[in-house]
């Protein structure tokens, strides 16, 4: 007769070793398919400098690539790794936990790969257009050519990337937590008592953190002060309609 952690210890042990096949299963595609991943890790950059890129030594490029594979396989076996999450613990679990793990990883996880995919192809290639314009100089005595290693654009461009979705995957998480436990209601109460104080705390790092321009700072905090205003008036829509 075996004991349940014998079980438990067990099913860990064959459930890791599917998900590190499934890593495995996706190197070896993503190696077969090896230009068409590069080509799509540099596409926010290709319309700059005709999409040229150095390296400094043999290994750049290879070190670059596994770096590269490494995040593509963490993306595409996240949905599985949560299926095995979900097997395993769900067996202990009620059906109201059950649902509540469900929906908050399935919303936040998609807010997270839109946000991703948002950043990657539409902020980053705006960015990168307002950087490629410092190359050009005003003093005709200087020429300034641009050339982008591949190492540093790639390391720059995800941590940029994955900073800005998870800022906005822990947003809507919490969010979607409160939505989950009491439709908002919680939230629209702290966030009326506290509503003075989040616009002085957007009005000090705004003075903190953007140049010393005031057309940039008034136009900063007229968006975060509408999209706040926005916010607040969805949750008093949700508090409305559960005291009604």
């Amino acid at each position: 007769m075996q004991i349940p952690l014998h079980l438990y210890l067990l099913e860990i042990k064959i459930r890791l070793w599917y998900f590190f096949f499934s890593c495995f299963s996706c190197f070896v595609i993503i190696l077969n398919y090896h230009e068409a991943i590069l080509f799509f890790y540099t596409y926010s950059f290709s319309f700059i400098n005709k999409g040229k890129f150095i390296t400094t030594h043999i290994a750049e490029l290879f070190a670059t690539y596994m770096y590269i594979s490494f995040n593509v396989i963490a993306f595409a076996n996240f949905p599985y790794a949560y299926y095995h999450c979900n097997q395993f613990l769900g067996s202990s679990w009620y059906k109201s936990q059950i649902w509540f793990f469900k929906n908050i990883q399935i919303h936040s996880s998609l807010s997270f790969f839109v946000s991703l995919f948002a950043c990657y192809f539409i902020v980053l290639p705006y960015a990168y257009m307002f950087l490629d314009t410092w190359t050009i100089t005003i003093i005709h005595a200087y020429q300034i050519q641009l050339e982008a290693r591949i190492e540093t654009y790639t390391w720059w461009t995800l941590q940029t990337s994955c900073l800005l979705s998870n800022s906005i995957y822990l947003f809507f998480t919490r969010i979607i937590y409160f939505f989950l436990m009491d439709n908002m209601i919680n939230l629209h109460i702290f966030y009326r008592k506290n509503k003075k104080y989040t616009l002085f705390l957007i009005c000090l790092a705004t003075s903190i953190c953007l140049p010393p321009e005031t057309v940039i700072q008034i136009l900063f905090i007229f968006i975060v002060v509408l999209l706040s205003e926005i916010f607040f008036l969805v949750t008093c829509l949700f508090f409305a309609k559960n005291n009604v």
